[in-house]
């Protein structure tokens, strides 16, 4: 009996050994692939105690925004006295019919309202200015969005937006399908999506903006640009929902800077997807990867393809939070593209990353200094 006894031990010794030998070769040979195993059943495991996620959250996600961020307020620097609809000294009584009437070079005035009607801009170099709190909600033009612009070089300033679904599943508040973007000072949320671009849009460029619960079954996100350039400067895009990214880009060259970008404990997708490759810039900014993510990506680089002759990543002078309940990285791109650039960065992550570059890195946001959850940092540019 005793030697039966002592025959199963060293079995199971020698098992484990064999186990542990094996385990040790793949990820000598195979260390991508055991990361990324090891990650699923990370992943598993929480998507089979929801509870490991939860205990992390104190608050609801409303109230995790009201802490962090003011009430969004219109521009009030307009020094604009007319109300209603106007361009030039013609009045309308629909945003419809003052859209349709516009020519190249115009400007439409929308006076304080909540106005649920479309608008559809075929006109070139168009300016759009809410005089006041203009509200523009549960509005939809062909099918695809509130403010559907077919012209070129348009500039939106001091709107909100809100409420916008299609039947597609993509009602977006602005749908650009000309060349050239200015957002200046909008509230996009509570919406399938933000901006949606075609696959030649120019140039996109966001200015202290605002885009909140944006998103929709993991195919539309805050904002989705389709191609051209994009530039995010002083703006906000937090808690993409349903699975949605809250920036998802195949331009040439995206660059981001103060700004902050954040799940809270939102169930989103990655923060920023780079989809196609090309030059990301980040810098001066906050990344907060939440507790209950779907996605353990942070950032997405080149995943689908990679369209451009230049790739380069540059993040420089960011804070980057990692709190997702299983795995967590903060940069994933294709293995065949060149080793970012990252200098300056401070990084909280329970998992030390393997990064280039000089970083600062803590395991906990005590050690770096940082509120508690779900507290963010504010911008860098704020005192």
């Amino acid at each position: 009996m005793k030697r039966i006894s002592s025959l199963i031990l060293l079995y199971f010794a020698a098992a484990g050994l064999v186990m542990h030998l094996a385990a040790v070769s793949a990820y000598l040979l195979k260390p991508d692939l055991v990361r990324k195993a090891c990650a699923l059943i990370s992943d598993k495991v929480v998507q089979r105690f929801p509870i490991l996620a939860a205990e992390k959250i104190q608050y609801s996600l409303e109230t995790e925004l009201g802490v962090n961020f003011p009430e969004w307020l219109p521009n009030q620097t307009q020094k604009l006295t007319s109300s209603g609809i106007h361009i030039g000294n013609r009045s309308y009584e629909t945003l419809t019919k003052a859209a349709g009437s516009l020519q190249d070079g115009e400007t439409l005035i929308i006076g304080a309202g909540v106005y649920t009607q479309p608008l559809v801009i075929r006109a070139n170099n168009i300016s759009v200015i809410g005089n006041g709190h203009v509200v523009i909600e549960k509005a939809a033009a062909e099918g695809k969005g509130a403010i559907v612009i077919k012209g070129n070089n348009t500039t939106i300033n001091n709107i909100e937006c809100k409420n916008i679904q299609v039947r597609d599943n993509n009602g977006a508040c602005v749908r650009l399908e000309g060349k050239n973007l200015i957002l200046k000072h909008v509230y996009f949320h509570n919406s399938q999506q933000g901006l949606l671009t075609g696959s030649n849009p120019g140039s996109v460029i966001i200015k202290d903006s605002r885009f909140e619960l944006l998103g929709k079954n993991g195919q539309a996100h805050g904002i989705y640009i389709g191609g051209g350039e994009l530039s995010i400067d002083k703006s906000l895009f937090v808690a993409a929902k349903s699975e949605g990214h809250e920036i998802k880009s195949r331009a040439a060259i995206t660059r981001i800077t103060d700004s902050i970008i954040a799940s809270l404990s939102s169930i989103d997708s990655r923060l920023i997807d780079i989809s196609d490759g090309g030059i990301l810039e980040i810098s001066d900014s906050i990344l907060q990867q939440g507790p209950t993510s779907a996605n353990g990506d942070m950032i997405g680089y080149a995943l689908e393809k990679r369209r451009y002759p230049i790739n380069s990543i540059k993040l420089v002078n960011n804070v980057f939070i990692l709190e997702r309940i299983g795995s967590n990285t903060l940069l994933h791109r294709h293995p065949n593209t060149q080793i970012p650039e990252l200098r300056n960065n401070l990084i909280v992550a329970e998992k030390i990353p393997e990064l280039p570059g000089f970083n600062l890195i803590f395991e906990t946001r005590k050690e770096a200094g940082l509120e508690e959850y779900p507290m963010l940092p504010k911008r860098l540019s704020q005192p």
